[in-house]
Order: C-alpha cells, then structure tokens, then sequence
C-alpha cells in the first residue's frame, strides 16, 4: 500500500471517484460505492490515510462540510471490506487461521450479496442524512472537481519504470484470485494467500527504484496500535475474562453452524467495542476451533469475519480505520466525536448486520 501511495494510484484513484458526482449532495452516494468497493482489494486502513486529505481538499473546492465526507469515508471502508479476504486484516486472520480451503472463493461466495445490497442501502441512507449538510457556505462560488480520466494518457513506459507496483499490484491480486479459485475448481493444492501476497512484495522490494521511501511510508503507528491491543487482549485471555464471557454465552457446536451465526454475530458486536474488532477475532477464532469450527463450516468463518467487521460503524473503537479518521481529521481541524460517530454509524451497522445475518441463514 505504501508503494501505491507513492506512486500517486491511491489519490488519482480517490480524486477520480468524487469527480463522478455531478454536485455536492452526490457525494455521498460516490464516496460510499467507490471508497466501498476499492477497500475490498486495498487494506480499508491504507485507504484512508489517502481518502482523508482527498476528501479534505474536495470540501474546501467546493465550500461545503467535511465532517460529513469523512464520516462517509470511515463508514464505506469497513461495509465494502467484509468483501474479500485482504480487504481488513480481520479478514486475513480468519483467511490464514481458520483453516479455509480457497478463502477467496468462500468469501465471495457468502460475502458478495449482502455486500452488494449493503453499500447500497448505505449510500442511500447516508444521502439522505448529508444532503443538507452538503450544500455550499452562503455566497461560495465552488468550482466543481475536475472529472479525470482514470487511465492518463501517455508517458506509460516512464510511469511504469518509476512505480513498477503499478504492475506488481494488480498482477499479484490477479495471480492470488487465479489461483484461488483454480483450487476450488479443480481440487488441487491450495497456495497460501500469504504466500503469494509476500512473493509480490519482495518482488516489488527487489525492482522499485526507490524502496526507501516506500519502506519509509509504512504506518508503523498503527502496527503499534494493533500490538498494544493484542497485548491486552492476551492479558484478558490468561486473566480469564474472556473465558468467562464465553461461558455467559455458549457458542452452538458445528452441527448446528446456522444457530451458531446469531451468537457469533451479537458477540462480536459486543466485543469489537471492548477490544476493537482485529484482537477480537484473534481471540474468536482459537474459540471457534476448540467447539469444533473448521474448513467444513465455512458459513462460520464468514459470519465472524463479515459481523465482526460491521460492528466497526458502532463506535469509534470497533475499527482502527475509525481512529486513523478521526486522528487525520482533528490534525485538520475538524472534529469528529463519538457522540457524532455512534448517531450516524449505528443505523448503517444496524441495518448492514441484519442483511448479512438474513443472508447468511437464507445461504445467499
């Protein structure tokens, strides 16, 4: 991702997206849809760190609210990253540690229905509550954002030479789902996501001109932050109380995985705001395969992964996109508090967890 930011892809990308609104009260439909679907194959905690100033500039262009744009941004990244396996790194957890066979296949299987119809309630809803906080400051005349191509014309062989990830990327996101999916297919051996994911970063590591700067760019602040919350986590783990919420509610066994999708759901729900959703699907996964979960019981993995995802639009701490919003935009100047997060999130959680639930049961 950091190669990517480098390169200039992620704002041109984003820049391009809120150039298809034709006025302001649009926004929200495009940031929503296109930040939603792009976070499905770019990590929802990189793309925000590139949509935030992105947005910021859209609403001085244009003279209207930010809060608004990035309250959008924060609630369409975690909806369009239940998607795909490296969409959120609770995603990958459930990818490499539940024991999946073709977790790309199952995700998009399961996932790609109540995606679907949940970025689109989303977008309408979010339109209708930020229209009439879109609309220009009395006496602005905002000029429109420039509508890019999303292909620039020319000087290709130069751009390549300088940020070779402009390949890399999609050809290790191409090489990951061919695969993936031939396995299914086919029966054959399955090659580990990170695997291939790990062989088009060294690979990139070893042709870019300028690694440096790429290995520079990392967010190694939020690699601490998801540390620090491992730590407590295992803390809480040994202390005994997560065993004994576990014990509260009891988790149905594998024969009855469809009773067993209501449970994990609402737990998650609730322990995504104690501990933020990436420890705790840490913590659940270990507890699905002590009860018997596995690569026969793929509708589990997913409700996991896809419900503990959700609850992130529930408070601030459900997801660590939510705080790299929040911490960009109060470096800007715009405050974002909880009370504000909860009230305009909580409908689109709500709403989105119900859809993947029904899904779900109904085997969509």
């Amino acid at each position: 991702m950091s190669a990517l930011e480098d390169s200039g892809a992620l704002d041109h990308i984003a820049r391009w997206l809120v150039g298809r609104a034709p006025e302001a009260k649009q926004l929200p439909v495009v940031v929503f849809v296109g930040f939603g679907i792009a976070s499905a194959f770019l990590v929802n905690d990189a793309l925000v760190v590139i949509g935030v100033p992105v947005l910021l500039a859209v609403s001085r262009r244009l003279s209207i609210a930010a809060r608004p744009l990035l309250l959008t941004l924060a609630f369409s990244v975690t909806v369009g990253s239940v998607l795909t396996p490296f969409g959120n790194p609770q995603n990958l957890l459930v990818a490499l540690d539940s024991g999946l066979t073709a977790p790309v296949t199952v995700f998009l299987r399961y996932l790609l229905v109540p995606t679907a119809a949940n970025l689109a309630i989303g977008a309408l809803y979010l339109r209708w509550r930020f229209a009439p906080e879109l609309r220009p400051a009395a006496g602005a005349s905002p000029a429109p954002e420039a509508r890019l191509a999303l292909l620039p014309e020319g000087g290709w062989p130069e751009r390549l030479a300088r940020h070779p990830v402009l390949v890399i990327f999609p050809g290790t996101l191409t090489v990951l789902l061919t695969l993936d999916i031939t396995a299914t297919a086919t029966g054959g051996p399955q090659v580990p996501i990170w695997a291939t994911a790990a062989a088009g970063a060294c690979l990139l590591l070893l042709v870019t001109p300028n690694r440096g700067p790429v290995v520079r760019k990392v967010n190694w602040e939020i690699l601490l932050l998801f540390a620090g919350l491992f730590v407590v986590v295992g803390a809480a783990v040994h202390g005994g109380l997560i065993g004994a919420g576990e014990r509260l509610v009891r988790l149905p066994g594998p024969h009855t995985s469809l009773a067993g999708i209501g449970v994990i759901a609402a737990t998650s729900v609730v322990g995504c705001q104690l501990v933020s959703n990436v420890p705790w699907v840490a913590v659940e996964i270990p507890v699905l395969a002590a009860a018997g979960y596995g690569a026969s019981t793929p509708i589990a993995w997913v409700a996991l992964a896809g419900a503990s995802t959700l609850s992130g639009n529930v408070t601030l701490l459900g997801a660590a996109s939510n705080l790299i919003v929040v911490d960009l935009a109060d470096k800007a100047g715009v405050r974002i508090d909880l009370r504000t997060f909860v009230r305009d999130g909580l409908p689109i959680a709500a709403a989105s967890l119900l859809v993947l639930v029904a899904c779900l049961l109904l085997g969509l």
